[in-house]
């Protein structure tokens, strides 16, 4: 259930960026490629170091025989539940390093707001599209996948998982009705045979069911610019989108954009949250170049969105104070 403070918070904060606390270790950097099997390293090492407020675990396997790590930030039975997400676009896998430093700092430096608020990271949704937009066909060892993405090719454009399937197409809530669309398994952009039919899009429907998220935020590429509106949502959920992005635009400086012309929903997470499952929330395009290049861009929307979590939960009054 969704309980809102009246007053939303709008202060713009800057960040010295120092995301560990006195003492503790760097775990996370932004140095080099940041591949699914670093992401995991720096996920057991958070979990060993902050073992109070870090735990994780490996969900489902995808097609490449990648599991997906779920993150937890914070007391998992607190009141307030915020669903985080990133590079559910395979060539947008900047957004992974940006949502794991986001949770060190975290994890060092805000144990008070962690033992009110949970947050559930899914820090790589499609692994193996972010496999393909970094390695290629050889990011598959079996030769049939390798055939089938060597055909596909745009391995650096490659938005879909190794299927062939655009997984923010891919939810039920306008199964087909994107207006940019491919008619059969492509780098991006086709939405599959049926309505979560891929398994990287079960896993965040699942985790959709088994909480109760006050909202979430997805992380995207590129921009610097943040969406909320879901065509056919209702008033409440979207001035409750709206108050998110709002405070994310205050954290970050990121522009709002909202295209109201947009008749119908397209079959992306964002319709199905708030549509289907009543979970405000917003979508945060960051940076301005796509991968590979541009990678010292990290660090600078890393300093931009840094207190943008604590702001978001700041809107969630906890239920001990009601």
């Amino acid at each position: 259930m969704m309980m809102v403070l009246v007053i939303a918070v709008s202060l713009a904060y800057t960040n010295t960026i120092d995301s560990s606390a006195e003492g503790a270790p760097e775990i996370v950097s932004f140095e080099g490629i940041y591949t699914y099997e670093r992401m995991l390293l720096d996920a057991q090492a958070l979990s060993t170091y902050y073992p109070d407020v870090v735990s994780y675990e490996l969900r489902a396997q995808t097609a490449l025989g990648h599991q997906i790590l779920v993150l937890r930030l914070g007391n998992p039975s607190a009141p307030r539940q915020i669903l985080v997400h990133a590079s559910i676009h395979g060539r947008e896998y900047y957004v992974t390093p940006l949502v794991m430093k986001m949770a060190e700092y975290y994890a060092a430096n805000e144990k008070e707001l962690l033992s009110t608020t949970c947050f559930t990271i899914v820090p790589m949704v499609n692994p193996d599209g972010v496999s393909i937009a970094q390695s290629g066909a050889i990011a598959a060892s079996d030769a049939n996948y390798q055939a089938f993405i060597g055909f596909i090719g745009h391995y650096s454009a490659w938005k879909s998982n190794a299927n062939g399937v655009d997984i923010n197409r891919n939810f039920p809530i306008g199964f087909g009705l994107a207006e940019t669309r491919m008619p059969s398994n492509s780098y991006a952009f086709y939405e599959g045979i049926a309505p979560s039919s891929e398994v990287e899009t079960t896993v965040l429907e699942q985790l959709l069911s088994e909480n109760s998220f006050d909202c979430y935020l997805a992380y995207h590429m590129r921009g610097n610019l943040i969406y909320f509106y879901t065509p056919t949502c209702s008033p409440e959920m979207f001035a409750m989108s709206q108050l998110i992005a709002a405070t994310v635009h205050n954290s970050t400086g990121y522009r709002i954009d909202v295209d109201l012309s947009d008749t119908h929903p397209n079959g992306s997470f964002a319709d199905y949250a708030q549509i289907m499952c009543g979970v405000p929330g917003c979508t945060i395009e960051c940076g301005t170049t796509l991968p590979p290049a541009g990678a010292d861009q990290v660090a600078g929307f890393y300093s931009r969105n840094l207190y943008s979590w604590k702001n978001v939960a700041s809107l969630f009054a906890s239920e001990a104070s009601n």
